[in-house]
């Protein structure tokens, strides 16, 4: 199935793989009917500023996922945004792994562990939470549709790392903060998909590939064009089947 949704807002687009996401989900086939691109800083953000000239359907909306004021205020402006129409897919994709961190027991401080959290959990979850209602309404819109991302779904971005599986068998990442931050966010990812089935909204955690992004570094194999656009064919793929689950670009499930 094609990814359809009329609908679509990303977090974290000014750069990196959300501002990849946006430029290549103009370029559907079928591209979304309202884009809303949210960032912490819309002002600086140039690149996303100059597709959404060009592009009348992409509209960029300031969005901290650490400042809860920021969450209810762009919630409130995407509804002036949509009108009617209900939230189709959300994409969390904003996250932080701040750099020089190590990763021994030792070197590990409350303050690094906390603002981690902050962005790449808790962050996400109450950005469920307040746009839920929008997705509802696509939902309850596309009542007779299958579970999909072109009726309501959130997708957070996750990572490989976060399974706890294949940390134990392999030692895949050595980042506390990192790890441990968004192992939280994909078990939340969990809860909320069982909460939200009976409403016919689908949830599951993405991994993106390793990328060459601030987070992924310079020996990541994948450029960010690759990763979404292999990450779009995956998210379109996504049903029922999977709902909860933490896929990866190629679109297998990953042990959590």
């Amino acid at each position: 199935m094609p990814l359809s949704a009329k609908t679509v807002l990303v977090t974290g687009a000014s750069r990196g793989l959300g501002l990849e996401l946006i430029r290549q989900i103009l370029a559907l086939p079928k591209a979304p009917e309202v884009i809303i691109a949210t960032c912490r800083n819309p002002s600086s953000a140039a690149d996303l500023q100059a597709l959404a000239k060009a592009n009348p359907s992409v509209n960029v909306v300031k969005l901290d996922v650490e400042k809860d004021e920021d969450i209810v205020s762009a919630v409130k402006e995407t509804k002036s945004i949509l009108g009617d129409r209900g939230l189709n897919l959300l994409i969390n994709n904003a996250g932080i792994l701040l750099g020089g961190l190590e990763g021994s027991l030792a070197a590990q401080s409350r303050e690094d562990l906390q603002r981690h959290f902050d962005v790449n959990c808790s962050g996400p979850i109450i950005v469920a939470q307040k746009f839920l209602p929008l997705l509802e309404l696509a939902a309850a819109q596309n009542k007779s549709q299958p579970m999909s991302c072109n009726k309501a779904a959130l997708v957070n971005v996750s990572t490989i790392m976060a399974s706890q599986n294949l940390t134990y068998q392999h030692g895949i990442g050595t980042t506390y903060v990192y790890k441990c931050s968004k192992a939280a966010v994909t078990m939340a990812t969990i809860m909320i998909s069982r909460e939200l089935k009976s409403a016919g909204i689908l949830a599951f955690s993405l991994h993106p590939g390793w990328v060459r992004t601030e987070i992924g570094g310079d020996a990541a194999p994948l450029s960010t064009e690759e990763s979404i656009s292999d990450c779009l064919r995956v998210i379109a793929a996504q049903t029922e089947k999977n709902n909860g689950k933490l896929v990866d670009n190629t679109g297998a499930v990953l042990p959590f």
